[in-house]
């Protein structure tokens, strides 16, 4: 469950109480975002196995005076801890055999950790898609949200209602992108910053800048 909730002492002690009287036990919690006197948490809840639990304990959260919830996505078997599975991300990545390979494992991994519906690897300078995965948006689109985000003046800034980013493959001519309905928070954002400089790393010790001239 993504929830949102007032950054003040007490309240996430409150939410952990509406979810025990629906009979729910919090065992995994990520801080996904703290800012504005607001924080967004990721929790992992069990509950019972009876018709209405996921209800239950939505409402019992938004009895939580300033809370709210983001998402639920119901999960049936173990869930990996949220650092292992970036780890796992970037080990993946880190065995590409070329550079072309290290750059699909990136696309590769980005696309399920991050819950996207669709993904890109565009080269901005001279506006065409190399690969894309869903419904992209026209490469234009793509081009002017860069530039916006270069200049702080898109919605790509804003960590608190924005389902898009833009991550520049440093070294490179090459713009990773990507987007999904509800926001990527900030340690979300890093994560993605992180794997995508892994690749840049990875790949320009394989020699991509060579082979991609």
């Amino acid at each position: 469950m993504r929830i949102w909730l007032p950054d003040d002492p007490g309240v996430l002690g409150a939410v952990a109480a509406e979810i025990g009287a629906v009979k729910g036990n919090v065992v995994g919690l990520e801080v996904l975002e703290r800012e504005a006197g607001v924080a967004i948490d990721e929790l992992v809840v069990e509950l019972p196995d009876e018709p209405g639990a996921i209800d239950a304990v939505c409402r019992g959260i938004r009895a939580v005076p300033g809370a709210g919830v983001e998402e639920v996505k119901e999960i049936l078997s173990a869930v990996e801890d949220r650092e292992d599975t970036v780890l796992t991300a970037a080990t993946a990545i880190l065995q590409g055999a070329t550079a072309t390979a290290a750059m699909n494992a990136l696309l590769g991994q980005l696309m399920p950790l991050f819950d996207l519906t669709w993904l890109a690897l565009v080269d901005l300078t001279v506006e065409t898609f190399l690969e894309v995965h869903g419904e992209v948006p026209p490469v234009q689109w793509v081009a002017a949200f860069a530039e916006g985000s270069r200049s702080g003046a898109d919605p790509a800034n804003d960590t608190t209602s924005s389902g898009v980013f833009i991550e520049a493959v440093p070294e490179t001519s090459l713009t990773v992108c990507g987007g999904r309905p509800i926001a990527i928070r900030r340690r979300e954002r890093n994560e993605i910053a992180m794997l995508v400089m892994v690749a840049a790393r990875f790949i320009d010790a394989l020699g991509w800048r060579e082979h991609a001239h």
